[in-house]
């Protein structure tokens, strides 16, 4: 799979233009957005990581096999990025998601953590228009006994709010657990 940076939005005018489907990444801070990027391209540094909370604060571009984005959003819910921030990040999310090319929102959560009221916000706003693809990251940090009950309550919490969702995945990036079916599922239709 080949793949490379392309570019990155601070502002909505710094969008890049709407050429090709994308593959929308977004998740609270420190749910793992990068390291998942980096698993399903089957690279190491393409998407920087951070033990850091908030430290994406663009919109990352990533050109996959020529023909497709994956555009890693800025992690939400992290409070010392202050109201400023928060303002910013909101206007451009606001813009990026009227985007006709979103091919897929990959909605990532920490299965290890409750739902709140910003996460069924953000995905019921997310699912508005098109349905989500719900990611719980971190699976490792589980007992395998506990995976398929998160999955199925995070689920179900989702649903009973409102929240349209087409496909939910499991995955441990470290472990690379669930990552080859995801890719599978956002690179269906190519070579």
């Amino acid at each position: 799979m080949d793949s490379r940076y392309l570019t990155s939005a601070q502002k909505p005018q710094q969008l890049p233009p709407e050429d090709l489907p994308e593959i929308a990444v977004i998740g609270r801070s420190n749910c793992g957005k990068s390291s998942l990027i980096n698993a399903v391209l089957n690279r190491k540094d393409l998407a920087r990581t951070s033990s850091t909370p908030g430290r994406t604060q663009m919109a990352n571009f990533f050109l996959v096999n020529s023909k497709d984005l994956i555009v890693d959003l800025p992690g939400y819910g992290f409070s010392a990025t202050g109201k400023g921030a928060r303002k910013h990040w909101q206007e451009l999310l606001n813009t990026y998601f009227k985007r006709r090319t979103i091919r897929n929102k990959l909605f990532l959560m920490d299965i290890r953590r409750n739902i709140n009221e910003e996460d069924y916000d953000l995905a019921a706003f997310m699912s508005t228009h098109s349905p989500i693809d719900l990611v719980l990251t971190k699976a490792d940090k589980l007992p395998q006994s506990k995976v398929k009950p998160a999955l199925d309550k995070h689920l179900a919490s989702f649903v009973s709010r409102g929240v349209d969702v087409a496909s939910s995945f499991v995955i441990s990036s470290t472990k690379k657990k669930g990552i080859e079916k995801l890719r599978s599922y956002l690179f269906r239709s190519e070579d």
